[in-house]
């Protein structure tokens, strides 16, 4: 239980219920019970608004500065999109399956294609990352390459993996052997050592 509960509701014994004399000056213990529960999620809806203010000296007009990221007159912020694609990358959730989440949980008639731009913008940002990470593999001296089957579009395509212990990049591709290790871009010029699991290409 919760030493300190966000709220108690104290429900009184204002009479006897055998006799039905009254109780309210008696004095009283308590049972105790606690629910766990989300409360109601509702979207907040912040106005940004900048000043416009003309000098009385030189007839200038003044206007202050919309802060970083607040970029059009109705947008998404942060925790929306941030959900969005933890549900869709990191829960697997189909792009409609989100949409009908954030609808029935929030109220928030989000669009799939709102969606798919989201996750773009994301893949975007995080190439200096996906960079850092296959330059990191490259000074690695021992890597470790595999693959496995994944269907992208109902088609066979193949996962292709790079990794150490704290590293792991992945690369999608239509091929299986050394044409998709070589556009992965991690083992042309690799001097390291590789283990895998010996299949021949």
């Amino acid at each position: 239980m919760n030493d300190n509960p966000d709220e108690i509701i104290v429900h009184h014994a204002d009479k006897c219920t055998n006799c039905g004399s009254s109780l309210a000056s008696i004095p009283s213990g308590y049972e105790r019970r606690q629910v766990f529960d989300i409360p109601p999620i509702n979207i907040t809806c912040i106005e940004h608004r900048c000043e416009i203010k003309t000098c009385p000296k030189c007839s200038h007009v003044n206007k202050t500065v919309f802060p970083e990221g607040v970029t059009k007159p109705t947008q998404y912020g942060p925790q929306i999109k941030s959900s969005a694609i933890y549900l869709h990358i990191y829960q697997l959730l189909p792009y409609h399956r989100v949409t009908s989440l954030f609808s029935d949980m929030l109220g928030c008639r989000i669009s799939t294609a709102t969606i798919v731009n989201i996750v773009h913008s994301c893949f975007d940002k995080l190439e200096p990352f996906e960079n850092e990470v296959k330059h990191l593999l490259k000074q690695s001296p021992v890597i470790n390459l595999d693959e496995t089957g994944l269907r992208i579009n109902a088609s066979c395509n193949w996962l292709h993996v790079a990794g150490t212990k704290t590293l792991t990049y992945y690369f999608p591709h239509r091929k299986r052997g050394s044409e998709a290790m070589n556009a992965m871009g991690i083992l042309p010029g690799y001097t390291g050592v590789v283990t895998h699991d010996f299949w021949k290409p």
